[in-house]
């Protein structure tokens, strides 16, 4: 009885020894999360615009006057030199007419100069005269010509702006507007009327910033125009401004009508839509509590849902705009999860729960 003790002892021992220490439990953490929801006006953005030439000028007379007629209205179809405008023209009919008499007073006297040179160098064959006075007649003859040179120029110069009291279309196009009365004393330059030139036409669009980056150079677009129900037209987007307009802080962008029809008239409200790939990621926006990382590597945790747990993943991203609480990022896609708090307590793979959403 005594010997069996031992061996009891020594086996108790034994099997205590081949139990397997029990495994730490997985550290589950709860965290907050939203899922993105396709978001409509990203992949198919709408944008309301106004059909404009794509080339506007203003014109203006390029000399100063008093603003006598005015040979067009709003709407008024024009072709290349057609009279749009007049000044009074007298005071420039009376400088041609001044600069004209002195170009010819001052070829008079070069002729006159070029007989006494002649004359006297027939004198100093002769030995009449000293070569000293056939080169002082020789000088007064270059300069008369330099003078001759100068008058012609001036009077070329009073007959242009002549010419200039009369504003001529720059262009083929139509007249959008008038921007000065007959009666008028006019600046230099002052605008008259503008001439929409013929040609392309484009929609004009003043994209808000959060929406700056959803156009882009060389996008295909889709417009539609209110005035023309069931009719689409195919465009292209030529440019998008860089800077922001000072006071509207509105990014102007032009889409190009690439197939107009006749029945288009400049300044009808139009609706573009872009038809950006369904691959292409959007940009959403995120609280700052999900974004963590250096300014250049900025990511996000992402939850991956499977059978046997939830866990998170890293995901990166650009950043486009941000205020005190938003930012607006690309590189997700609709349906990711992504965690919005403790992000800086995370790490790869760690199995987490999802808390419900506040309110719920």
């Amino acid at each position: 009885m005594n010997k069996a003790i031992p061996l009891l002892l020594v086996s108790a021992v034994l099997l205590s020894a081949c139990k397997e220490e029990p495994k730490p439990q997985e550290e589950i953490r709860p965290v907050r999360t939203i899922t993105l929801a396709t978001n409509a006006a990203n992949s198919h953005a709408e944008f309301s615009g106004e059909l404009h030439a794509r080339q506007e000028s203003a014109l203006g007379f390029r000399i100063p006057g008093k603003l006598i007629s005015r040979l067009v209205e709003i709407g008024t179809e024009v072709k290349t030199g057609t009279p749009l405008a007049r000044i009074d023209a007298q005071d420039m009919i009376l400088n041609a007419a001044a600069a004209k008499a002195q170009a010819e007073s001052a070829q008079s006297q070069l002729d006159q100069l070029e007989l006494d040179l002649t004359r006297s160098q027939e004198l100093l064959a002769k030995k009449f005269i000293s070569q000293a006075d056939v080169d002082r007649r020789q000088t007064a003859v270059i300069a008369a010509q330099k003078q001759l040179i100068q008058a012609q120029s001036q009077q070329q110069l009073a007959q242009n702006q002549a010419g200039y009291t009369t504003l001529l279309a720059t262009s083929d196009g139509v007249i959008t507007a008038t921007l000065a009365e007959p009666g008028q004393v006019l600046a230099a330059g002052q605008p008259v009327v503008q001439l929409a030139k013929a040609g392309e036409i484009e929609v004009f669009i003043d994209l808000p910033e959060a929406r700056s980056s959803d156009l882009k150079p060389g996008q295909k677009t889709e417009i539609s125009l209110w005035a023309l129900p069931g009719k689409t037209f195919n465009g292209k987007v030529r440019e998008v401004s860089p800077a922001a307009d000072p006071l509207s802080r509105t990014y102007r962008a032009k889409v190009t009508l690439e197939n107009p029809s006749e029945d288009i008239r400049l300044g009808m409200s139009a609706t573009v839509k872009s038809n950006q790939s369904s691959k292409t990621e959007s940009i959403t926006t995120l609280p700052l509590s999900a974004i963590y990382g250096k300014s250049n590597e900025q990511r996000v945790w992402l939850v991956e849902n499977t059978k046997v747990k939830s866990k998170v993943i890293q995901a990166h991203i650009d950043t486009q705009h941000k205020n005190s609480e938003q930012v607006q990022v690309q590189g997700l896609k609709a349906g990711d999860i992504v965690v919005t708090a403790g992000v800086h307590l995370l790490r790869e793979g760690q199995a987490v729960k999802l808390l419900p959403a506040q309110g719920e």
